[in-house]
This record gives structure tokens, C-alpha cells and sequence, in this order.
């Protein structure tokens, strides 16, 4: 596991990235819904919110093998999570 300074840094790019597609999309292509978008930059900021404050506290810290399994399921949100968010943000921009 790395450390968590590493994952928090990785979750804010993460969401940055996604956040700076949906704003170029509400911004410069025409006929995009503002609200979906701006549902969905709501939702990106929840999201990265949500992440790092997951990170911070991890479960069993007594317990290696708890925590590389609570880290594993933080990694594997945030990839859902963003696979969805781009999702949206495709839909968004067709």
C-alpha cells in the first residue's frame, strides 16, 4: 500500500480530471442540459469528499490484513465511481 498522502493526491487528480471534462463540455459544446451537467460536478465533488475522508480512517488498524483489504475497497470505488462518472459525462457530450 502506498501511502496515503500518495492515494489522497491521486483521488483529488482523479477528480479534477473528471471535474475539468464536464466543465468543458457545459462551457464550449452547445445544446449540453446545465443541470445534468451540474449534477454531475456535484456528484464528482461528492465523491472526491467522500474518498479522502475514507482514506483518513481506515478499519482494523491493528490488522494488516484489514486495512490492505479496506484500502483495496477504497480503490475499488473510486474506479466504479469514476467509470460511472464518465459514463454520464459521454452521455452528457452526445
Amino acid at each position: 500500500m502506498a501511502k496515503r498522502r500518495i492515494l489522497k493526491k491521486d483521488i483529488s487528480r482523479i477528480a479534477g480530471d473528471l471535474f475539468s471534462e464536464v466543465l468543458v463540455c457545459k462551457l464550449y459544446i452547445p445544446g449540453v442540459d446545465q443541470e445534468k451537467a451540474d449534477a454531475l460536478l456535484t456528484r464528482i465533488l461528492d465523491m472526491e469528499d467522500d474518498l479522502i475522508c475514507r482514506a483518513h480512517r481506515p478499519d482494523g488498524k491493528d490488522n494488516p490484513q484489514l486495512v490492505k483489504a479496506y484500502y483495496r475497497k477504497l480503490l475499488a470505488d473510486l474506479q466504479k465511481e469514476a467509470d460511472e462518472i464518465s459514463d454520464g459525462i459521454t452521455a452528457l457530450s452526445k
